[in-house]
């Protein structure tokens, strides 16, 4: 397969001409070619494929309960429909063990190469201080999730301050897992120490810890300091303003930051209102994609990872050669995965993604193999229309 644009943004810079693919693999770049056998995409720009490590569902799919293999198939289509190539599924306790066989089964669309987990070990706090606790801590609930997980299981995210939480920690760090300070109330002394005892990523950095003040720059403040914690960023705009999204590039390299969605189902959902996942909660999806709770919360994001490329090319004015590292080959080399993935170069995985310039997903290429295009329309589940939606605007 040979693929053609204008702008390919490969490793070694931005190149005019032509994708030679092999075996899943790019066996080279040509600036040009003889061979009339080729897929032209003309202007539109061929980027490196996301690699999204925070996703909780997306397109009417969800990664919670009693999860089914049909529920997973359905998420890494719509996964790949949104630009991703590869993928840790944030999935919930109940749903490891599904998820773990799912990448087993090599399903149409994106890869699973990994799975997240965030929690169970929670202590939210946030702008209006909600507290819901967090359930017992317990050695055989995190051996059962390794067991669950198969190998698998590479990211969990925990609140560093919660009492007992140590040994834990220890033990996921024995076992090969990366270790992410989540929904954490630590001021920046507590956070420090929890970097320094084996915490190396900060959970969509900025929401739900503690936040700068100029007596205590707090958990936000430590992961920004700390030159060796990778920090999560979801780049939608309304998690984190354009202009704290700013201040993080500044104070911080961008080889250190992995752009993530932190989508859930209602990922891709029509405008309007909704049933909650709680008793008596609505759930509201704005005409810009937003999904805001009956109180105005924040409900996990909406918008995928090429939405917020957008925001950091368009409006913040950053150059695309500087974004595409922090959605693909960052978190790559933070999960090990650099070798063949991450990036346009010759001998690695043919992972990439055409966009157009409204940065919308035209194709998404996993090992070579078309997974998506935007010819097949939209991906979005209508059980998940039928069961909990009220009222569309």
């Amino acid at each position: 397969m040979i693929v053609k644009s204008r702008r390919i943004y490969m490793e070694d810079g931005l190149k005019d001409g032509f994708l030679v693919v092999e075996d899943g693999t790019i066996k080279e770049f040509l600036p040009r070619t003889d061979n009339e056998e080729i897929i032209d995409y003309g202007d539109m720009r061929i980027i490196p494929g996301i690699f999204d490590t925070h996703n909780h569902g997306t397109c009417g799919f969800g990664l919670s309960g009693e999860v089914t293999q049909e529920e997973i198939k359905g998420y890494l289509k719509g996964c790949a429909s949104q630009g991703i190539t590869n993928v840790f599924p944030t999935a919930e306790r109940s749903a490891i063990a599904a998820v773990a066989r799912a990448a087993k089964e090599h399903y149409e669309g994106a890869s699973i190469l990994g799975i997240h987990s965030e929690g169970p070990w929670l202590n939210r706090t946030g702008e209006k201080g909600v507290r819901t606790g967090w359930p017992e801590v317990s050695l055989e609930t995190a051996k059962q999730m390794v067991s669950h997980g198969q190998g698998l299981l590479k990211l969990v995210a925990m609140a560093p301050e919660i009492p007992g939480i140590a040994p834990l920690a220890e033990y996921f760090l024995n076992k090969g897992v990366v270790l992410a300070m989540a929904h954490s109330d630590s001021n920046y002394e507590e956070a420090k120490r929890a970097y320094e005892h084996g915490f190396s990523v900060s959970t969509h950095t900025g929401n739900v810890m503690t936040g700068l003040h100029h007596r205590d720059v707090g958990g936000l403040g430590a992961a920004l300091l700390n030159d060796k914690v990778d920090c999560e960023v979801i780049c939608d705009g309304m998690h984190i303003s354009l202009e704290m999204l700013e201040i993080f590039f500044r104070i911080k390299s961008t080889e250190r930051f992995m752009m993530i969605s932190d989508c859930t189902p209602f990922s891709g959902a029509p405008e309007g209102v909704y049933r909650g996942f709680e008793e008596g909660m609505t759930i509201h999806v704005s005409k810009d994609g937003f999904v805001l709770t009956d109180t105005g919360r924040l409900m996990g994001s909406s918008q995928p990872v090429l939405y917020g490329i957008g925001n950091l090319v368009e409006k913040l004015h950053m150059p695309m050669e500087k974004v595409w590292p922090m959605f693909s080959l960052n978190p790559s080399r933070k999960y090990g995965f650099e070798r063949n993935k991450g990036s346009l170069k010759a001998l690695k995985d043919a992972d990439f993604v055409v966009i157009n310039d409204e940065y919308r997903t035209i194709a998404t290429y996993s090992m070579g193999k078309k997974v998506y295009d935007a010819k097949e329309g939209p991906v979005f589940n209508p059980d998940f229309l039928r069961e909990w939606m009220q009222k569309e605007v």
